[in-house]
């Protein structure tokens, strides 16, 4: 008898032992146990990283960095691709540790295409699907038949290999294509379905067919035979009461005023028609990239609502990425900017600082080309107009933007020299009408 009441003593310290351990433990523990508890309450958990452009370091050789070939290239498209392989291997690392369902990458994979880079980006996806992470893709207007895909050595740049559609499908066969419950016979878009109340639409809106020897075309369009199977999916999804959303590169709907005309190829073509159709056919939620910005629009139709969620770039500052969690009705956003990686940079800076100063004077020198060339402004002019436009566009990458009163004093000026100029500042400024970095939208 006594021995028996001491084994239950035994079992029973052993076991508030357990339980104040789990009460008390580490950091992971209470991170495992939150995510377990998520997933049985139906939650679920989805990462968003978004024109990555992924550079290759074996494309920058004999400190092709410096040649006038890649400055050159970096006048014209300011991005910071040079540091793209160490700024993806830290996203890499903290979807790791945060392990989320699903990853989507929604386009933009690559710098411009190379068939070097998509390899080495398909062994980095293959370790988050080895933890258990399951990860979608679909092409941007960079990643196929691009032949801007050049190696930089020095002075020059020499073409390197290509990646064709078959490539793509090839290569990234485990994150989207082999997996698929329907797939597209004029495109890349394909259907999966990560759970049984769940279905993911990735559309390829890219123009990879009509390119040339100059390379990618910005511009995107979702093809009418294309469109027609997207509302097949749609209205099968909906017969079988599956909730279903859908990624593309290209933004469905604008962003902020006169987008589609002040600065076109980022909308995708007859975008009013495509989304009002996609709308009424019961498409509430979209994850975009394309335009490198971190916003989220609401587009309403009928009495209908859709949100593009769109997602900025791992080039372009702020450099986020985004998580959203999945609940009953709504998904909560949330955005994360890469803080620091693991390469030495020009001055001992921080990396957000190094960033932002790098996209700064880049885009002073763009946008004085771009006004007196494009626009037709004087010098003195571009000059005095440049800086306000970069810091509006910079403001609408971060998101949330809210102009402060010096810069209201500086467009109020520019307006006395161009109210043309001054208006197309101000649209940048002005957020439509939802928040973007942390919100909550209902998909329901």
């Amino acid at each position: 008898m006594k021995t028996k009441l001491w084994l239950v003593i035994i079992l029973l310290s052993q076991l508030a032992l357990s339980c104040k351990k789990e009460l008390t433990g580490s950091e992971p523990s209470l991170k495992m146990a939150k995510r377990d508890s998520e997933k049985e309450n139906g939650h679920l958990k989805i990462a968003i990283v978004s024109d990555i452009h992924y550079m290759d370091p074996s494309l920058l050789i004999h400190d092709g960095a410096s040649g006038t070939a890649f400055q050159n290239y970096l006048d014209q498209d300011p991005k910071l691709v040079q540091y793209s392989a160490p700024i993806f291997r830290q996203v890499l690392s903290e979807i790791q540790a945060d392990k989320p369902d699903i990853l989507l990458l929604p386009g933009d994979i690559t710098k411009d295409g190379e068939k070097v880079g998509h390899i080495a980006m398909a062994g980095f996806l293959n370790q988050l699907q080895n933890d258990g992470i399951k990860v979608y893709v679909v092409p941007g207007n960079h990643d196929i038949n691009n032949a801007k895909a050049k190696l930089f050595d020095g002075n020059n740049a020499y073409p390197v290999d290509m990646t064709s559609k078959a490539d793509f499908e090839t290569i990234y066969g485990n994150f989207g294509y082999n997996n698929a419950i329907a797939r597209d016979a004029n495109s890349l878009s394909y259907v999966v379905q990560p759970r049984e109340d769940l279905r993911i639409i990735g559309i390829d809106a890219s123009k990879y067919e009509e390119y040339g020897p100059s390379g990618d075309v910005a511009a995107g369009r979702i093809k009418p035979a294309t469109l027609t199977w997207i509302l097949a999916q749609l209205e099968l999804a909906k017969q079988q009461s599956i909730t279903i959303f859908a990624m593309m590169h290209h933004n469905l709907v604008k962003h902020y005023a006169g987008q589609s005309q002040l600065d076109p190829g980022y909308v995708i073509d007859d975008w009013q028609n495509v989304a009002n159709t996609l709308v009424d056919a019961g498409l509430k939620i979209i994850f975009t990239g394309h335009y490198h910005a971190n916003d989220i629009t609401a587009y309403v139709h009928n009495e209908k609502t859709l949100f593009d969620i769109q997602t900025g770039s791992l080039v372009t500052a702020p450099i986020p990425y985004r998580m959203v969690t999945m609940k009953e009705k709504n998904l909560e956003v949330t955005t994360r900017t890469v803080q620091s990686i693991a390469a030495n940079l020009p001055g001992g800076v921080s990396f957000p600082t190094f960033a932002n100063g790098f996209l700064s004077q880049h885009l002073d020198g763009y946008f004085n080309y771009y006004l007196a060339n494009q626009l037709g402004a004087p010098a003195p002019l571009a000059g005095f107009a440049a800086p306000l436009f970069r810091n509006g566009i910079m403001a609408h990458f971060a998101g949330d933007e809210k102009m402060p009163p010096e810069q209201q004093k500086k467009i109020d000026e520019l307006a006395t020299m161009s109210q043309q100029l001054a208006g197309i500042v101000t649209t940048l400024w002005t957020d439509l009408n939802e928040k973007d970095n942390k919100t909550v939208v209902s998909y329901r």
